[in-house]
């Protein structure tokens, strides 16, 4: 009996002696944390054993919280691998760093520039600059993509923009608006002495909208009612906001739009001024910014923005010829040409494209 006892003595000895000889492992160790985790909402915590202060997320599920399998390595700056599998990854990007703005630069929606190897998928892209003074502080940018209507006799829809099926007209077909220059026979020197009114754009938009409501022929027909008397592109460029922003957007939003100018489609293109002459339309058109642009729009498309870059077509230019014509550009080649404001869907020999602008 007294060799039992002893034998039970030493055995409880020896379990006591392990016990407090083992070193616990901390919460943190164990891979808890006290800072609540968003990502737990759905799922719940698991408490530490030792300190219920302590907790970490239970059943991570990589792809609910938007990890994909796809790899991101050709295009995002760095790669986060899920802790739950580490097969699933996600591109943590930084907010981008404000850039002096140059020709091609990309423009966000919060009023910033950076190159575009610098877009790492955040941020808002909304357009490309394509004017900037020299100190890079202001500028005027072109929208990404062309704007369409769905159906021939409907307005333009803000909401869907980028309705491909029916191009504008340009409206206002046998009004001369008040206050527009009419560009004829003054071109050339218009064009050699930078003749603000050849670069205003905003401001040929705003007189377009200070026209009152024209009594038209037409009236009684829907479709035509719409195509002559009302002025489409411009009124598209003022409705327009790009559909990844709010309407009320202070800086991109609603309002702050508007339709180019000639002069400024034609940097958008590229001209060299010194060489140009009235009578031979592409004249002075180099095309250096915009292989600069499409550059920049071609990078954001790698980067998986949806974009449209400039290859051919008639843009519209705010830029008033007369009452029966205003002036377009064809960014294939650079050649300006003025046209009937009544005629511009496919059907009249060619497609006008509209794209809208941004002063910053």
């Amino acid at each position: 009996m007294r060799y039992v006892l002893v034998l039970l003595g030493l055995m409880f000895a020896n379990v006591a002696q392990a016990i407090d000889c083992e070193k616990v492992p901390t919460c943190e160790e164990l891979g808890y944390s006290t800072e609540d985790d968003p990502n737990c909402a759905d799922n719940g915590y698991m408490y530490c054993p030792f300190n219920h202060e302590y907790k970490k997320c239970v059943n991570m599920d990589c792809a609910k919280w938007g990890f994909t399998e796809s790899d991101k390595s050709s295009w995002c700056g760095k790669i986060v691998k899920c802790k739950g599998n580490e097969n699933y990854t996600a591109c943590a990007c930084a907010v981008p760093q404000p850039e002096p703005c140059v020709v091609g630069s990309v423009y966000y929606a919060n009023g910033i520039c950076t190159s575009v190897e610098n877009y790492q998928g955040c941020g808002t892209p909304v357009g490309v600059v394509y004017y900037a003074t020299d100190d890079g502080k202001h500028g005027k940018v072109i929208n990404l993509k062309d704007l369409g209507r769905k159906a021939k006799d409907k307005p333009f829809d803000p909401a869907n923009p980028y309705a491909s099926s029916y191009s504008f007209c340009w409206g206002y077909d046998g009004i001369d608006i008040e206050d527009l220059v009419n560009l004829r026979a003054n071109m050339l020197q218009l064009l050699q002495d930078k003749d603000p009114n050849l670069y205003d754009g905003k401001g040929n938009t705003d007189k377009i909208f200070a026209v009152e409501k024209p009594e038209c022929k037409y009236e009684t027909n829907t479709e035509k009612y719409y195509q002559y008397c009302i002025p489409q592109a411009a009124q598209a460029a003022r409705d327009f906001y790009p559909p990844e922003v709010d309407p009320d957007n202070p800086v991109v939003g609603k309002g702050h739009w508007y339709l180019p100018s000639l002069g400024e489609l034609m940097d958008l293109y590229g001209y060299n001024n010194v060489y140009i002459n009235y009578y031979t339309g592409n004249s002075g058109a180099k095309g250096d910014n915009k292989k600069i642009i499409n550059q920049t729009l071609n990078g954001l498309s790698r980067k998986k923005v949806s974009v449209d870059t400039f290859l051919s077509g008639f843009f519209f230019s705010s830029t008033e010829y007369g009452a029966y014509e205003s002036w377009f550009l064809n960014i294939k080649d650079g050649w300006r040409y003025f046209y009937s404001k009544d005629r511009c869907e496919e059907g009249y020999g060619f497609s006008t494209t509209l794209r809208v602008s941004l002063e910053f």
